[in-house]
């Protein structure tokens, strides 16, 4: 048989059979489920501000920085289908400047929604240990640390991101055509394009920023924060702003997200110190560095449930929604007080259970029973 140098690339084999099931289920399924969540959250979150216009700073710092997040999981569940085919396909087909992208998305999850978690639980900290400070709770100041902990996170991944380039590897065996001609199998990859010692350090910097120092500084805000509800109980429970609920949200949300990073960085950690000791990595950690990739993805896509689901701002910008919407039908159609009780109670009677509570405004909205059984809006 002669070896062809032809010029055209041949590929290795694509994944077939129960392996291309277990890769392209999970991540079609993480990438089906955040593409549409986290859309659909950022679209009701345009509905919200085109219809309250000035009134959106009523809801509170804390929907900057979901919003925030929710925007940053999808831009990371984007980058799914370029990570999904390069495993499928064991080929590389985007081109270079893809490559740069596929490593500046996938690393935002790694990096900036870390940092937003973490300026989300100091801002918790904040209030309900230091609820004297109230200027850093104040929407122009949450969205300057929301931008700046953006530029931080795309300066420190950046040496990543200028370095990335598709490399040919060979040497993978070769394809018999029918002519009995074999042509060698190139395989193009994706790398970082670091040296080794480069690499290292980098490796280490972003570990120490995206998963060390973030996971000490979260544990630190949440034990103050428990232990400070523990001692002013009572204080708490009089409190016109519904910290304990934000607390409770916020941290089921950062717990399912360090749920998913912690596995997917002791892998990196035990790789960095097993080339520096010297020591021979062993091969089945290399299989759960495999699938531990796929835990920052499954955060992306599924984090959008806590933000919808637990975050009453959410619910209570709806409801203003919805009382604007019923004064604006009220002028145009010239109702009757009467007329407006009821439509009032039918379109917010199911919003029963939301604290409609002002954060950062004197006046509170509330939504009682009256005697009668008629539910009347203050």
């Amino acid at each position: 048989m002669n070896l062809t140098n032809s010029s055209t690339l041949f590929p290795p084999p694509p994944l077939a059979g129960a392996s291309f099931a277990k890769t392209a289920i999970p991540y079609s399924i993480c990438f089906v489920v955040g593409t549409l969540g986290n859309t659909a959250v950022l679209s009701y979150v345009f509905f919200i501000t085109r219809s309250l216009k000035s009134s959106v700073t009523a809801l509170g710092n804390t929907f900057i920085y979901i919003v925030a997040l929710c925007a940053v999981d999808l831009l990371v569940t984007v980058s799914i289908p370029f990570n999904l085919s390069n495993m499928i396909l064991n080929n590389w087909v985007f081109g270079e400047l893809a490559c740069k992208v596929h490593w500046m998305l996938e690393l935002s999850n790694k990096m900036c929604s870390t940092f937003i978690l973490t300026a989300l639980a100091f801002d918790r900290f904040m209030a309900i240990c230091h609820p004297e400070i109230r200027r850093i709770h104040e929407m122009r100041h949450t969205i300057y640390i929301t931008t700046i902990l953006a530029t931080l996170s795309f300066c420190l991944i950046s040496p990543v991101v200028l370095s990335a380039r598709v490399t040919s590897f060979g040497n993978l065996g070769y394809y018999v055509s029918t002519k009995n001609e074999r042509h060698a199998v190139t395989r193009q990859m994706c790398t970082d394009g670091m040296t080794r010692e480069w690499k290292l350090w980098v490796s280490a910097f972003l570990i120490f920023f995206a998963f060390v120092l973030p996971c000490t500084l979260l544990t630190y805000f949440y034990a103050k924060i428990v232990l400070r509800l523990r001692r002013q109980r009572r204080t708490m429970l009089q409190s016109r702003i519904p910290l304990r609920r934000i607390t409770i949200y916020t941290m089921a949300a950062t717990f399912f997200y360090l749920s998913c990073q912690i596995p997917f960085w002791l892998p990196q950690i035990y790789g960095i110190v097993s080339i520096v000791a010297g020591f021979k990595i062993n091969p089945k950690l290399m299989t759960f560095t495999y699938y531990s990739h796929l835990l920052p993805f499954i955060s992306a896509a599924f984090n959008w449930i806590f933000y919808a689901r637990l975050n009453s701002q959410f619910k209570k910008g709806l409801v203003l929604v919805t009382e604007r919407m019923i004064r604006k039908r009220t002028r145009s159609l010239h109702q009757s007080d009467k007329g407006y009780s009821e439509a009032a109670v039918e379109l917010t009677g199911k919003f029963d259970d939301v604290p409609l509570m002002c954060p950062h405004c004197e006046a509170q909205l509330s939504i009682r029973s009256s005697s009668n059984g008629k539910k009347t809006s203050r």
